[in-house]
């Protein structure tokens, strides 16, 4: 039979992580993946090896075939967390996740790129030291991470 493939985003390839990641929220296929607030910002994932999540962004990814490659759940969670502190559309609120309990969990913040709707963005001011350039705002997406305070995301 042959090998079902990951829906794709028109010729660009596979969804990017945040509509992927959207998608399974909104489909509730996934028990305890599930949005937090009402406005859709922060969501929670299951944090077990065995999380079925974790197996299907591989599969969406190309780097699990069913049938072919071997069953690897670490390496599986391994990638989607690596991914997920990799992109700019997320940052983990460390304050709401529970990992000492018997099913833990991670709650990220989806960040607004400007395009993709609500997020936590703040205005800093920038000037250069020689007064030359004088003042501009920036707007970096920034998380709580408990008490060491704000973490920026660069650009």
């Amino acid at each position: 039979t042959p090998q079902e493939r990951p829906p794709m985003a028109g010729a660009g390839g596979p969804l990017r992580l945040r509509d992927w990641l959207v998608a399974q929220i909104e489909s509730g296929r996934y028990p305890g993946l599930r949005w937090e607030d009402a406005g859709k910002t922060l969501f929670r994932i299951p944090w077990k090896h065995d999380a079925a999540l974790f197996r299907a962004w591989a599969i969406h990814k190309g780097k699990h075939l069913e049938g072919i490659d071997k069953e690897d759940p670490s390496t599986w969670k391994t990638r989607l967390r690596c991914a997920l502190n990799k992109s700019a559309d997320f940052c983990e609120v460390r304050e709401r996740s529970q990992l000492d309990i018997s099913n833990p969990y991670k709650v990220y913040r989806l960040v607004s790129d400007g395009a993709h709707g609500p997020g936590t963005i703040i205005p800093l001011e920038v000037a250069a030291e020689d007064g030359s350039l004088g003042k501009k705002d920036l707007t970096l997406p920034i998380c709580k991470t408990g008490n060491d305070g704000f973490k920026l995301m660069g650009w």
